[in-house]
Order: C-alpha cells, then sequence, then structure tokens
C-alpha cells in the first residue's frame, strides 16, 4: 500500500523535480526551488480532487500553474486533458524538461494573462486557481467571473484563499499586507449568487516555516484557519 498522503503521488521523482528546478530556473528564481518542490501546498487540493473527480479524459484549466507540481504529483489530474496557464515566461522551458522526464504528455502550457485571455465557452470540466488568489494584483471576484462562463454545467471550480478575519494576528508579527484576504462569509456568497454549489468547504493548516507553523497550530485552538480551499460546482441549469 502506498504511503504517499491522500491523492498525490509520483513522490518518487520529487528529488528529481527540484534538482531540475535548481539547475534550469533563473536565478532570481531559484531561491523558490524548494517552495515549488513543497508538496504540503498540494495536500488540500490532492485530497479533495481524489474524493471527487472520477475517471480521466476530463478538459482541465489549471490558472497559475507555476513550474507543473501540481499536473506531476496530484493523482487526480493523472490521465486528464490540462491547459497549464501561467503568465511568468520563465516557467515554459519546464516544460519540455518534464516531458523528457516521462511527465505532462497530455498537458499543454500557455503564457497568458487571465484577465486578458479569451476563453471558449463551456470547454472545461475542472477549473483549478491553486495558490493565486493571495497575489495583490488579482481579485477573487474578477478572476472567477472571467473564467466561470468556460466551465461546463456540473463541472468543478477549486479554488483557495487567505482569510481576512486573521489578518490582525499575522500584522503583530508585521506580515499584515504580505497576502490578499478575502472574508470567507463574502467568498461563499458570491459563490452562491453565481451559480456554483459549494461541494466540499475546508481549513487548510499546511505551512513549512516553524513561525507560520506555530501561528496556524495557534488559530486551530480556535477553531480558525488562515486559508480555505473550496471546491465548488456549477449548476447544471
Amino acid at each position: 500500500m502506498s504511503s504517499d498522503p491522500k491523492g498525490l503521488h509520483n513522490l518518487d521523482f520529487l528529488p528529481r523535480y527540484e534538482k531540475i528546478l535548481t539547475e534550469n530556473l533563473p536565478e532570481s528564481f531559484t531561491q523558490f526551488a524548494d517552495f515549488f518542490a513543497g508538496t504540503q501546498r498540494l495536500l488540500s487540493l490532492a485530497a479533495m480532487l481524489d474524493d471527487h473527480v472520477t475517471g480521466s479524459g476530463h478538459q482541465v484549466l489549471n490558472v497559475g500553474s507555476g513550474p507543473f507540481a501540481t499536473e506531476i504529483f496530484v493523482q487526480a489530474l493523472d490521465g486528464q486533458n490540462i491547459v497549464s496557464l501561467d503568465y511568468t515566461p520563465e516557467f515554459a522551458p519546464f516544460h519540455a524538461l518534464f516531458r523528457a522526464e516521462g511527465h505532462l504528455s497530455q498537458t499543454r502550457f500557455k503564457q497568458a494573462d487571465i484577465m486578458q485571455e479569451v476563453f471558449e465557452a463551456e470547454a472545461y470540466d475542472l477549473i483549478v486557481l491553486h495558490d493565486i488568489l493571495y497575489e495583490h494584483a488579482l481579485d477573487l471576484e474578477a478572476v472567477i467571473s472571467r473564467l466561470l462562463p468556460s466551465l461546463k454545467p456540473g463541472g468543478l471550480l477549486f479554488l483557495d484563499f487567505v482569510n481576512a478575519r486573521t489578518g490582525w494576528i499575522w500584522a503583530l508579527f508585521g506580515r499584515g499586507n504580505k497576502f490578499k484576504r478575502y472574508d470567507p462569509a463574502d467568498v461563499r456568497a458570491f459563490l452562491q449568487r453565481n451559480g456554483l454549489d459549494i461541494v466540499e468547504w475546508r481549513p487548510t493548516h499546511g505551512a513549512k516555516s516553524l513561525s507560520a507553523r506555530a501561528i496556524h497550530a495557534f488559530l486551530k485552538i480556535f477553531r480558525a484557519s488562515n486559508n480555505y480551499a473550496v471546491l465548488a460546482r456549477k449548476s447544471a441549469s
């Protein structure tokens, strides 16, 4: 029986994955190789898709793909037809590098700005917005409103976001403005107004640094979370 965390696979490739990143990222990016290879970032996404995505051959749009960790290590995406989209040109060469290692055979990379790109209507069975909505340059409602017409009726949308209600705690440590934050009630209401039914909504407590893990543990005592992962289904009507 596999000892991999729920929904993750190919973890034996992880050391090689990080080595390829370290050797090929531009100098200004190499400090992030360890971050990109941190599969704790994928735990909620992997587990939720494992529970709710069945079969293969689905059309998937992964927005803000980065250097393809989601495509390689999330098991539910194995066998799907994936468009990986990111505005950062430095990630493009890794598509060929990881293909040469036997991965990403059903994945196509496109460098694009999601707020400018034209998406085909009702083209995707699953849209993934993983680890991007914390960016101050993006707005959750604007991004989802732009992408929602390209999701098929009955299709799934995954997103995660940083909780506005815990911002004051991070501000005490001088990190209050690091991420863009959203109120969970506002996010839930927005999704429901736009014809999205919540399939699963879970707090996420994963972090790599000791200081962040300590804060997450403190919040957990009070049944609070700094981050939430959400899976929602577009109404079929």
